[in-house]
């Protein structure tokens, strides 16, 4: 991805010098929502909460997610509440499924892809994995790009 610097500060997706979405190409963006949807795996993959930090940055002001409306504030309880359920995780996207589909002309994009998952409570003894559908939403219309959705469904998982 040329010309775009991106770094990983206390678990924060930050992506820096993009300048005007109207300077962004269509090929661009389709680049950078793939790099969006796999730097947010990883950062959700991190065994601490410091992620929840960066939600006002890497989401919009509102989100649909997993189909219901959330204010950053009601997203970032919610992403808490996960973490404290789950502190031990992993999600990777599953190699060859990741589609990416945009709307030059809207400066919107979303990447779609089969995820497999490990996330586990070694306080309670209790893990899951399995594999989900995951579906990711960006917005390149303001200063930087901001996650509009996040959704996805369930495949079989198993609970050990």
């Amino acid at each position: 991805m040329i010309g775009m610097k991106h770094f990983l500060a206390a678990g924060i997706l930050t992506v820096t010098s993009i300048g005007p979405a109207s300077a962004i190409s269509p090929r661009e963006m389709k680049d950078r929502t793939a790099f969006i949807a796999e730097r947010y795996l990883q950062i959700w993959s991190s065994s601490n909460v410091s992620p929840v930090a960066g939600v006002p940055y890497m989401y919009g002001r509102t989100v649909q997610f997993y189909g219901k409306p959330y204010t950053q504030a009601d997203l970032q309880a919610e992403k808490r509440r996960a973490i404290s359920q789950w502190p031990v995780r992993r999600y990777v996207h599953r190699p060859g499924t990741m589609r990416i589909d945009c709307n030059y002309a809207l400066q919107k994009c979303a990447a779609r892809s089969t995820i497999d998952f490990s996330v586990s409570n070694p306080i309670r003894g209790t893990q899951k994995s399995g594999s989900a559908k995951f579906d990711l939403g960006i917005s390149f219309s303001g200063s930087h790009p901001v996650i509009l959705y996040e959704g996805g469904s369930s495949n079989k998982n198993r609970n050990l």
